[in-house]
């Protein structure tokens, strides 16, 4: 069956009257396993089902692409929310009402203090700079990772030849704002930010990473954050688009392997 089939069937499913699909990632509890990868892009989706056996596709109603698969005999799903904290949460909440309990974010970052473009950075915690997870904990609540979890990314990580950093995240709402100047207004401000973050042991900067993690303790299940840097926000460098798809790659099978240890 073709993915245009399997996600017309799925979509025809979901809008049973009978069946009790979720809001907006128009998926059942029988279509999600009970680990979950979320990614932004949902070209990753596509990256990451590549890698299942198996994959069936599961609605994309505002680009909220979902597939489930399985990987080392193991049932993931994997959902793209797009950016910003809000709608990552949107996803998460959703996923967790319909039984996923193991979350694992696999994105892109910014790189700050020790960190290199081209790394993989694992998020001990964060630094909870961002708005909606404090709709679910106080912000007096930290925003840990799982340990359990987060010992198998350390793991997987040591066995890629991709340089890795393990620390603090911090993320924000204001891309623009807070995380990259393009204003010349705002250049300082931003600069004085990320100094004073890497002066604190931040090593990434993300819009998610907290209220995943904060979120997901809330709702009773786990949660981690492993991120490739693309971006010094200072400088504005990027990684060229040879070197991202390489560094993804290298990202979601060690994401990947790691959620299905644990």
């Amino acid at each position: 069956m073709s993915e245009a089939d399997r996600t017309g069937a799925a979509r025809d499913a979901v809008d049973d009257p009978g069946s009790a699909p979720s809001w907006y990632l128009r998926c059942r509890a029988e279509d999600v396993g009970d680990r979950a990868v979320l990614v932004g892009d949902r070209g990753r989706v596509a990256k990451a089902a590549e890698l299942l056996d198996e994959p069936a596709w599961f609605g994309k109603d505002r680009g909220l692409t979902t597939v489930t698969g399985r990987y080392r005999g193991k049932t993931v799903t994997v959902s793209a929310f797009g950016m910003g904290a809000p709608i990552a949460a949107v996803v998460l909440h959703e996923l967790a009402s319909l039984g996923v309990r193991t979350f694992l974010r696999l994105g892109t970052a910014l790189a700050i203090g020790p960190t290199r473009l081209g790394d993989l950075v694992i998020a001990d915690g964060a630094v909870r700079g961002e708005s909606t997870s404090a709709t679910y904990a106080p912000l007096n609540y930290p925003a840990v990772a799982d340990h359990d979890l987060n010992s198998a990314l350390r793991a997987r990580v040591a066995r890629s030849p991709r340089p890795a950093v393990t620390g603090l995240f911090a993320s924000f709402d204001g891309f623009y704002t807070e995380m990259v100047a393009i204003d010349p207004d705002r250049a300082a401000s931003v600069a004085a930010t990320l100094g004073e973050l890497a002066g604190n042991g931040v090593c990434a900067g993300d819009m998610e990473t907290s209220v995943v993690l904060v979120a997901a303790r809330v709702l009773g299940a786990r949660a981690g954050s492993l991120c490739l840097a693309t971006v010094d926000p200072l400088s504005h460098r990027r990684l060229d688009v040879a070197a991202r798809e390489a560094g993804e790659h290298d990202l979601l099978r060690a994401g990947l392997a790691a959620l299905t240890d644990v």
